[in-house]
């Protein structure tokens, strides 16, 4: 059996520190002041959305985005438990109206839970962060991302999902996606474009191998030029 050389396991242990250090953050608007929130009826069954524009593509990592209830005086009542549909499409061709047939790269399904706070209570918004490494989903660098809540527990009779301002990490168009029984499936500007038409996400992945092989031979070729000095 071979012995590894010092160099070797230098470059190897340089690699490994890189690869845990390598979940990095590629879309955040999830980080800024909210400025409004939108929802619909539970029984219309909305899916509310948005066109990502990431700063590079990668394995996704992980996903922060919002809840909301709505304060319509029709709806008194609180979240305390549900599930929620997550899909991912590719939008490298942007999307730009009618039924959604962008691809559909994968699909993740995240709890929320509000009973030990009592609930969420109607007019406010909770965001929630889900580690969905296990799901091995690869990210283009434009995406369209969709959310659908499902209310398992709870007397609230509408949900939603909060706006906050432009991202500070990768950007957006100034539109949402909105489809339900009541809204056709589109692009919207909400407020005629007053309020930045962000729906709130927060997007980390693992950057591709080849990023990895890059970095290897850039330390493999430190290390031969040190040692013929």
């Amino acid at each position: 059996m071979k012995t590894a050389s010092k160099s070797t396991l230098l470059i190897a242990a340089l690699c490994l520190g890189l690869s845990a250090q390598a979940q990095i953050r590629v879309y955040d608007n999830l980080s800024t002041a909210p400025t409004a929130g939108f929802g619909d009826f539970n029984a219309n069954n909305p899916i509310f959305g948005d066109s990502l524009n990431l700063t590079q593509g990668g394995q996704l990592a992980a996903l922060g985005l919002t809840l909301f209830n709505p304060n319509n005086p029709d709806n008194p009542g609180s979240i305390l438990t549900g599930s929620m549909v997550v899909r991912f499409y590719d939008n490298t061709v942007p999307y730009t109206g009618g039924v959604l047939n962008n691809p559909l790269i994968g699909t993740a399904t995240v709890t929320w839970n509000f009973t030990g706070l009592g609930g969420l209570q109607p007019g406010f918004f909770a965001p929630n962060y889900y580690d969905l490494t296990s799901l091995n989903i690869n990210l283009p660098q434009h995406i369209l991302i969709t959310q659908q809540f499902t209310q398992t527990s709870g007397t609230s009779i509408r949900n939603g999902a909060a706006l906050l301002s432009n991202p500070t990490t990768g950007t957006s168009p100034n539109t949402v996606f909105l489809n339900s029984a009541a809204i056709s499936p589109n692009l919207y500007n909400i407020s005629g474009g007053i309020n930045p038409g962000q729906f709130g996400y927060q997007i980390q992945v693992v950057p591709e191998p080849g990023t990895f092989a890059l970095a290897g031979l850039g330390i493999s070729g430190m290390l031969v030029l040190r040692r013929r000095k």
